[in-house]
């Protein structure tokens, strides 16, 4: 069995293009962020906050290269502090 369309993750933040986007398999935050236009110049590029699709909370992650996304989830990208 092969899932034919997945559900859209959701990006915001500081992402120059904030929006919904289709999810693919095997997303990273990296990816994700590269989808949305890449950070704004204000963008915390060392920890990004995530919702995943069936929880109430959104928790901080450490934004690595291998950060996963997964489908329905709501990606955070904060504001880093000067």
């Amino acid at each position: 069995m092969e899932v034919a369309n997945y559900r859209p993750f959701f990006i915001l933040g500081e992402v120059t293009r904030p929006g919904t986007y289709p999810y693919s398999v095997d997303l990273t935050v990296l990816n994700a962020v590269a989808t949305a236009g890449g950070f704004t110049y204000r963008a915390n590029q060392h920890r990004v906050f995530i919702r995943h699709a069936n929880e109430s909370d959104e928790k901080s992650y450490p934004l690595t290269p291998s950060t996963p996304v997964l489908p329905g989830d709501t990606v955070r990208i904060g504001e880093r502090l000067f």
